[in-house]
């Protein structure tokens, strides 16, 4: 975007209805605010500052470029300059041998004052036009409410009617993101203000709180009052769309309902890792962190649809919401010119870092999806806005450690099995002999004792049996024959594969087991039951949602074998 040629064509194009030169060293000329706030209320604009137009074209100095965007940045947290705040694409820009500082301005989300918010100015031309005549500020104003429900005004909305714990949880996820934020120096009523929350309405001249307002901090009772509704509903479905395993149904603002839906991923839906600097990335929250925002900033409110969010038996998910039609089809995040449905909202969920910056969701969600699935995920604009993340259908598990361990298993054991043959067969029948006695379990503690108790008479026999080789060695490989003696190669690197991955994360579900070895999940069933019954693992918690973990067995033998894979 930003070539020689591109630059070539503003600059040649001069100063016209979206295009704005300005000529000055380290100071922003008198109307820059002016200008910027034209623009947004227009059709947005670009503009462009160099240092003079003398002989052709003169850039600016490092100096006067780091100087010019220090004071613009400052300049901007000011609703004095600009109300309500608005963010601005600013880049050095190279044109031949020459820097010059360029600024991008969208079309604004809202109607922008400027002045201390007495003026508000479109563009008509080259020229910066003030608003004096109040059937031209309705007219600014008419065109950006067909399109932004959240600025509307709740009359009789104060705030005695906000939640301010949300509030100030909000203020807290600010100032981790950035902690010279100026909202944190502010009371309530000035952040507000400064964020559009509490504006005046040009059409009545009424002031209050909006709408936005109500949904990211108004009390339970208050939203049910304005959208009686107004209800999220999140599903662990079924099988066949018959039913659900779990449910949760959110009545409550926008940040605590984020924050929950977040949980019900993390409760239902296993993190997917990738390996980046050589550390563990998980990028389950970072998918469901876009489409959540995404799904709760472009909702119409007022639609009547309840919303939904559900996680399908195969682990897909799909989110469905009231939506004010804006393209009605199907959404190519490479080809989508977006369009703010609540801007209010998308704004201050951006200033508390949730958000991206509008389009960009759509595109991070693509690329973080194509890590672990060869489908794409789906988003349709229509009556009903529909977001789908497909399943996982790659092979991502952790290879960094494994493929040695996989390799090298086989092989080394398998040889230091048959050369033990003698001594093997004498471990097996005592092993035989001991486990196959029956025994009564009362309690864990019980059950321990007489683990114990078998594992003190192996190790004292397989002593007596060879003195030269240690009790590890001897339970290890008595261990790896019982597990492995009957198992194809695939099966064995699977088994080994279970085994290293519960000691890496100390438990997984069955699902998660079938994403990470991209098998079956009869497959796993057969697997595990085999770790089962030779006490390598556990299974605890209810059969939907349990988890398994290694046994003090497994353990033990998940040591040695990593142990070993580098002896």
């Amino acid at each position: 975007m930003f070539s020689n040629e591109y630059i070539e064509f503003l600059i040649n194009r001069g100063n016209s209805e979206q295009n704005q030169i300005f000529e000055t060293k380290n100071k922003l000329p008198s109307d820059f605010y002016i200008t910027i706030c034209a623009f947004l209320n227009t059709e947005g604009g670009e503009i462009i500052i160099i240092d003079s137009f003398e002989n052709g074209i003169i850039g600016l100095s490092d100096a006067d470029l780091n100087i010019l965007y220090e004071k613009i940045k400052v300049g901007l947290e000011s609703h004095i300059n600009i109300s309500p705040k608005i963010r601005l694409t600013i880049k050095f820009l190279n044109f031949y041998e020459e820097k010059i500082l360029y600024i991008k301005v969208p079309i604004g989300q809202s109607v922008f004052t400027c002045r201390g918010g007495k003026s508000i100015y479109e563009r008509r031309g080259a020229t910066n036009y003030l608003l004096t005549n109040i059937n031209d500020q309705l007219r600014v104003q008419e065109n950006k409410q067909v399109y932004y429900p959240d600025i509307k005004i709740i009359k009789y909305l104060n705030e005695s009617h906000f939640n301010l714990d949300i509030y100030n949880k909000a203020l807290d996820l600010i100032a981790q993101t950035k902690a010279s934020h100026p909202w944190l120096k502010m009371d309530f009523e000035q952040v507000m203000k400064s964020s559009g929350l509490w504006r005046v309405d040009l059409y009545t001249r009424e002031s209050g709180y909006t709408i936005a307002a109500a949904l990211l901090f108004g009390k339970d009772e208050v939203i049910s009052t304005i959208f009686p509704s107004f209800r999220i509903d999140a599903l662990r479905e079924k099988e066949g769309y018959d039913g659900y395993y779990d449910r949760d149904t959110f009545t409550t603002n926008i940040i605590d309902t984020y924050f929950r839906l977040m949980s019900f991923v993390g409760k239902h839906l296993p993190d997917i890792f990738i390996v980046k600097d050589s550390a563990k990335i998980g990028i389950r929250d970072q998918i469901y962190r876009e489409v959540f925002i995404n799904f709760l900033i472009h909702q119409d409110y007022s639609a009547g649809l309840p919303s939904k969010f559900a996680i399908t038996q195969s682990d897909g998910t799909f989110t469905a919401n009231g939506n004010k039609i804006v393209f009605n089809k199907n959404i190519d995040p490479d080809n989508y010119h977006p369009f703010p449905k609540n801007p209010l909202i998308g704004k201050f969920l951006r200033e508390m870092g949730l958000a991206e910056e509008l389009g960009f969701g759509l595109k991070k969600i693509t690329s973080l999806v194509s890590i672990f699935s060869n489908d794409k995920p789906q988003f349709h604009d229509g009556q009903v806005f529909f977001t789908s993340i497909p399943p996982p259908t790659k092979n991502i598990f952790n290879q960094d450690v494994s493929p040695q361990i996989i390799s090298d298993f086989p092989l080394i054991f398998e040889s230091q099995i048959k050369n033990n043959k003698d001594t093997f067969q004498k471990v097996t029948d005592e092993i035989n002999q001991i486990t196959n006695s029956p025994q009564s379990y009362k309690d864990d503690n019980s059950q321990k004792e007489i683990i114990q108790s078998v594992d003190d008479e192996l190790n004292i026999n397989v002593k007596s049996q060879n003195e030269n080789r240690t009790n590890d060695e001897i339970k290890f490989e008595e261990i790896y024959k019982n597990l492995f003696d009957y198992a194809n190669d695939s099966k064995k690197t699977r088994l080994i594969n279970i085994i290293l991955l519960l000691r890496d994360t100390q438990y997984s579900t069955t699902q998660n087991l079938i994403i990470q070895l991209n098998v079956s999940r009869e497959t796993i069933a057969r697997d595990v039951k085999t770790l089962k019954e030779n006490k390598i693992i556990d299974f605890k918690g209810a059969l939907k949602n349990g988890r398994y973990y290694l046994s003090e067995k497994g353990r033990v033998f998940a040591n040695l074998l990593y142990k070993s894979s580098y002896n």
